[in-house]
């Protein structure tokens, strides 16, 4: 049985000899990639988010996706995702800067000729402003009862103290 790659089988040089056959010159080969550490969209979101949408716009029907549809699926959305990012990545360092803001996102779609999916995640994009803008001010009402409290037992802790060294004073 003949081995990938054809030519001549390892051990066996060009006099018959047991020669260990030499690699060609040129850069070095990169090993491949274990399929693990493919950037992958995880295979149940892509799932759930393909059913969802499909199911709406059918309706009461019952939507089968085929595990090939499911890929392309995923793959279609990870190939988006990094033009989209190479895009908005493009639109900061226009701008000098070397973070990516919501604002790159929202330009970069129009520049893509997605427009109308600015519309679609301005809204997403308040109501996570809004929840975050909560769970800081909950996260700053905390730290602040947190400081107030520290203060306040100083203050207990400090006035014993003091107490104390007058009880002394008194008893000398």
């Amino acid at each position: 049985m003949a081995k990938k790659g054809g030519g001549a089988e390892a051990g066996a040089g060009p006099s018959g000899s047991d020669a260990a056959v030499e690699a060609p010159p040129g850069p070095p080969r990169a090993p491949p990639v274990p399929e693990a550490e493919v950037e992958e969209l995880p295979r149940s979101i892509v799932r759930r988010l393909v059913k969802e949408k499909l199911s709406e716009l059918a309706g009461d029907e019952d939507v089968n996706v085929n595990k090939d549809a499911l890929l392309a699926f995923g793959e279609s959305a990870r190939i988006f995702i990094h033009y989209l990012s190479a895009t908005a990545n493009d639109l900061c360092k226009e701008s000098k800067r070397q973070t990516i803001n919501a604002e790159d996102v929202l330009k970069a779609l129009d520049e893509i000729e997605f427009p109308e999916f600015i519309e679609l995640l301005k809204p997403a994009l308040e109501d996570f402003r809004k929840k975050n803008a909560v769970k800081r001010s909950g996260a700053k009402a905390k730290e602040t009862e947190k400081k107030r409290k520290a203060e306040q037992d100083l203050t207990e802790s400090q006035a014993k103290t003091g107490s104390q060294e007058e009880n002394l004073v008194e008893s000398a």
